[in-house]
């Protein structure tokens, strides 16, 4: 189909029919100045023929690279056994999945939500901690980039802001530390994170209105895998019988949080590392 396409365009036409027809959200000035016909491991092929290194990891390919030959074939069997099911209908692949995603969680998490963009599942996850925990106030990093859906896009800091009228209610940006250009730096130079920390929870409690209890932190999008973190992203204590999370000397004094017995490690309610 792709080679047919070229061969029936030329590259000017393919991009006037894009121009004309296709809407890009990336808010970076567009698309990207290649039409790509083809892709195999780290590499992409452009219809100039250029051989380019694929430094976005093709979002979807990022593990394996593009057209693994384990990838291929479970496709190619998928496709002609049983290819699309409807949401509420299970097949064994599907069980099987969530039953190795779970295997991989801690105690007491289980349960999976199977999705298909890195947006859908911030979405859900967002609506889980809403439901849960009965509040609706969400912290993200200041450079954050969630997706372009509802509550992912109010999440979202680093574009995709502008033009669309008031985000959810209840959405906060958390200051986001750079090693290499520290905003706050200890008598060495290096970054200062505790201060960072206060400084930045010490906005979030001028704006709150006492609702917040997680914080979301997407540095890339993953299809199918969300993320939304405890606000304790650096120190995590365990206080009181209700284990709020007290992330730094501010907060322990809003909160009124005994000192914790804090580790540099984050509690995870979803599987994708922080960056």
């Amino acid at each position: 189909m792709i080679v047919d396409s070229i061969a029936r365009h030329s590259e000017s036409e393919l991009w006037q029919a894009a121009d004309r027809h296709l809407l890009s959200y990336t808010g970076f000035g567009g698309f990207s100045p290649e039409i790509i016909v083809s892709a195999q491991g780290s590499y992409i092929v452009s219809a100039a023929g250029r051989r380019i290194l694929d430094f976005t990891s093709g979002q979807m390919s990022a593990v394996l690279g593009h057209s693994h030959p384990e990838v291929v074939a479970t496709v190619r069997r998928s496709m002609e056994t049983l290819n699309h099911l409807f949401s509420g209908m299970m097949s064994p692949p599907v069980i099987e999945l969530a039953q190795r995603l779970a295997d991989s969680l801690p105690s007491p998490l289980e349960q999976v939500l199977l999705l298909t963009t890195g947006a859908e599942s911030n979405e859900a996850a967002i609506r889980l901690a809403k439901l849960v925990t009965g509040k609706h106030e969400i912290v993200s990093f200041s450079r954050s980039w969630h997706g372009m859906s509802q509550a992912a896009v109010s999440a979202t800091y680093s574009s995709g802001r502008r033009g669309y009228g008031p985000a959810a209610p209840g959405n906060y940006a958390l200051p986001t530390p750079d090693g290499y250009r520290p905003d706050f730096r200890t008598p060495e130079g290096d970054l200062d994170w505790r201060r960072q920390l206060d400084f930045g929870f010490d906005l979030i409690d001028a704006q709150s209105v006492g609702h917040w209890r997680r914080a979301s932190s997407s540095p890339s999008s993953v299809p199918g895998v969300s993320l939304i973190y405890r606000l304790a992203i650096l120190l995590r204590c365990n206080a009181n019988a209700t284990s709020e999370a007290c992330c730094s000397s501010s907060m322990k004094r809003r909160r009124g949080c005994a000192e914790p017995a804090c580790g540099a490690r984050s509690s995870v309610t979803a599987s994708r590392p922080i960056s």
